[in-house]
């Protein structure tokens, strides 16, 4: 792998980034590498935005990641995903789920939500980047654990080249990470992942 690896992993607050990054880094530790995070996410518990910088390697300085330096973003919602895209390198990688967390007033307004769905994704589309839509949560419900979307987003990200981590030892720190009565499921979550990044290749 590279000297320093960077990524992004963001969302809203209860979509489990924290989650993410916590088997990212039992994953990294296990396997001798040193990790570097910062974390914003002061209003997860309002749903507000929350946010993880995460550098591993061997030889690590500072737990930020300037804009245009990230190998790839996790995003589990397009607004946030769009919000942290410039933290990406060109060419680089993004896998965001297609989930998009409109205001309460326009779930009435189809129209309105699907022309701003639609505004996203071109914005998106903007970025020098390759960008993968994942329908994270109709996976995350195929597999039997509907909260389960960001162990999806983590199964398609060790598909990723380049990508430090192996399958089978992001499969061990998720074991060690999640509840024992949500392993199966959260197993199977990931698996699908990994079939929705083979499926696009």
């Amino acid at each position: 792998m590279k000297e320093v690896y960077q990524m992004i992993v963001c969302g809203v607050g209860g979509q489990g980034i924290l989650t993410i990054t916590d088997i990212i880094t039992i994953a990294a530790l296990k396997k001798d590498f040193r990790v570097l995070g910062s974390e914003v996410h002061g209003m997860a518990q309002k749903g507000g935005s929350v946010v993880t910088n995460l550098k591993i390697g061997k030889n690590l300085h500072s737990p930020t990641t300037p804009t245009g330096t990230c190998e790839v973003l996790i995003g589990l919602e397009q607004n946030e995903t769009l919000r942290y895209i410039q933290h990406i390198k060109p060419k680089g990688k993004v896998i965001s789920s297609k989930v998009v967390l409109f205001p309460i007033s326009w779930k009435k307004d189809r129209k309105t939500a699907k022309l701003a769905r639609e505004k996203i994704e071109e914005n998106l589309r903007k970025f020098d980047v390759d960008v993968l839509m994942i329908d994270a949560e109709k996976l995350a419900i195929d597999a039997g654990l509907a909260i389960a979307q960001n162990i999806v987003l983590l199964g398609a990200l060790s598909q990723i080249e380049g990508f430090p981590l192996t399958v089978d030892e992001l499969r061990d720190a998720l074991q060690n990470r999640v509840p024992t009565k949500y392993i199966e499921s959260n197993l199977n979550a990931f698996d699908k992942g990994i079939e929705a990044m083979n499926t696009s290749a």
